[in-house]
């Protein structure tokens, strides 16, 4: 007996020892969960510094914004969950000892006694209990890792916006130097009129504050520009870590998807693949795994047992075991699994119509994205012109002023014109790329290609 003991407990320690996930859960949980998001690479945790290009700024994201460690560390909880709920599957082994020294009224002699002994217990049969929370926690698991892959999904859209929009700044810097500069240029102008006695005081005085205006807009475009670059660092994982430049690439997101199609094929299309969509449709399976899990808590349990100890009281050894099968019947438990099965159909309410509320979600981010993507294409088509025209228009008047020919008025208005025509062209230009980045999220087709020329593929 002692040796069957102790081979059974070699057993037990060696298998504990060396099978830490025998279930083999937590491979299921991958640092990235979508492979089209993120190119197989080391994240490279290097201080940010020099040039940085879109797909860099993302990678880097994705890597270390905390927002995707929290995520990836959820779905590792659910599948430590899920492999709790599996181990139902197999026995519980205990061992259990005590020594100890004796004596008594009739025995006086003092004696020494120990017990050495194992106990295993395995349910047999619990009407589905057992399986509905392994269903339970497999759809959890499947829910977290799928809400694992809408974080990034998210995060990825939310880095490719913060970085058109840093463009945008720092180009409306470059534009708002240039009208400083035409405001300068007009402001000397209407000085050396003034001065050779050809134009009145008040032409000084009304060019002077166009200038200081065109100058305070340059101060807040330096400031919002300077802004959103914290924003991306942060998104990046670290504010503090600003010393980069962003570089445009065309290419990027640069692709035209076809908006011929009508939207409710794409509705109908993004609903089969928005992880959003799936993680809801998941936690509503487990929930009504819970139902069935609360019913069977107020039903029988079949279990099979185990035992085998050792007992020596000095001279005396005892050896003794045991094998049977347990019932255990709930009779009465205060009502408590009456309300347990009700709380769990509540949460499996709850959870339909979490889920008709996230299928509904993506039905309008698709609308929204689909008709913002036609505007912003519309739009941009235009702004070169409204850009040339206006460019005409001051030039024509500035130099009409400087030939004494126009009023400085007809400056004024020339150079607010070209200034907003500048303005409206970026923002057509950031607004129709992240247009496409929008429909691409959701449509539930955002991948690392929009920033690769090989996503031009496929595109019109």
């Amino acid at each position: 007996m002692n040796s069957r003991l102790s081979l059974l407990l070699a057993a037990v320690l060696s298998s504990a020892a060396h099978a830490a996930d025998p279930f083999e859960v937590f491979p299921r949980v991958l640092p990235s969960p979508a492979a089209d998001l993120r190119p197989a690479a080391v994240c490279n945790p290097a201080a940010l510094s020099g040039p940085l290009t879109l797909a860099h700024a993302v990678e880097r994201a994705l890597c270390a914004n905390p927002a995707t460690r929290s995520a990836w560390l959820a779905s590792r909880l659910r599948a430590a969950e899920l492999g709790q709920a599996n181990s139902a599957y197999l026995p519980d082994v205990t061992i259990s000892g005590n020594l100890g020294r004796n004596g008594d009224s009739v025995l006086p002699n003092d004696y020494t006694s120990w017990q050495i002994g194992l106990d295993a217990q395995y349910l047999l049969y619990d009407f589905g209990g057992r399986e509905a929370r392994s269903e339970a926690a497999e759809s959890l698991l499947a829910a977290s890792l799928a809400s694992h892959e809408a974080s990034v999904r998210d995060l990825y859209l939310q880095t490719v916006t913060a970085y058109f929009n840093l463009l945008t700044a720092q180009a409306a810097v470059v534009a708002a130097r240039e009208v400083e500069a035409s405001a300068l240029a007009a402001f000397k102008a209407a000085d050396a009129r003034v001065g050779a006695g050809t134009s009145i005081p008040v032409d000084r005085l009304q060019s002077k504050t166009q200038y200081t205006q065109r100058q305070i807009e340059r101060i807040r475009a330096e400031g919002t520009a300077a802004r959103l670059q914290g924003e991306l660092a942060a998104l990046m994982g670290d504010a503090s870590q600003n010393r980069f430049t962003v570089v445009d690439n065309d290419w990027a997101f640069s692709q035209t998807p076809d908006i011929d199609i009508k939207v409710d094929a794409l509705i109908e299309a993004a609903r089969t693949r928005r992880p959003e969509l799936r993680a809801a449709e998941a936690t509503l399976l487990a929930r009504e795994a819970g139902v069935k899990s609360a019913r069977a808590d107020g039903l029988p349990r079949l279990s099979a047992y185990v035992d085998a100890r050792r007992q020596d009281l000095d001279a005396l050894a005892i050896d003794s075991s045991s094998v049977g099968v347990s019932l255990t019947i709930p009779l009465f438990t205060g009502y408590r699994n009456t309300y347990q099965i009700a709380a769990a159909q509540t949460q499996a309410a709850l959870a339909a119509v979490d889920r008709d509320s996230v299928n509904n979600q993506v039905a309008l981010d698709v609308w929204r994205a689909y008709y913002k993507l036609k505007s912003e294409t519309e739009a941009d088509s235009r702004s070169t012109d409204l850009v040339e025209s206006a460019a005409a228009a001051e030039k024509l008047a500035l130099g009409r002023y400087q030939a004494g020919l126009g009023i400085l008025l007809d400056v004024l208005s020339a150079q607010a014109s070209l200034a907003q025509a500048r303005y409206t062209q970026l923002l057509t230009q950031l607004g129709l790329r992240v247009a496409r980045a929008e429909l691409a999220q959701a449509m539930g087709e955002l991948s690392w290609d929009w920033m690769e020329p090989a996503g031009r593929e496929g595109t019109k």
